[in-house]
């Protein structure tokens, strides 16, 4: 097993695009996108409704340890314009 940081991120689906943009510019461009997720937060429900045009997206990605605050520094602004949630957390993937 090798560890990683996993971030996972829900933003609004109209600006996912540019979170995954910045992920390739750091040469991250392996990760899992969900999009149309739905729940509660700062600026209330999001998604879930389809006559709704809010709908959020979650993308998770595996990162090595020693990128987690070059990550953390490209996405903030992102996240302070934009809006979203980031989450860092330990893991551990499982090599094949």
């Amino acid at each position: 097993m090798q560890d990683v940081k996993r971030f996972e991120l829900v933003v609004e689906s109209s600006a996912a695009g540019r979170f995954l943009n910045a992920l390739d510019s750091l040469g991250l461009p392996h990760r899992t996108v969900i999009p149309g997720i739905y729940g509660q937060g700062e600026q209330g429900t999001r998604g879930g409704d389809p006559f709704s045009t809010f709908d959020n997206t979650f993308v998770l990605v595996a990162v090595p340890p020693e990128r987690a605050d070059e990550v953390v520094s490209t996405l903030r602004p992102l996240l302070q314009t934009l809006g979203g949630m980031c989450l860092v957390s330990d893991a551990q993937w499982v090599l094949r």
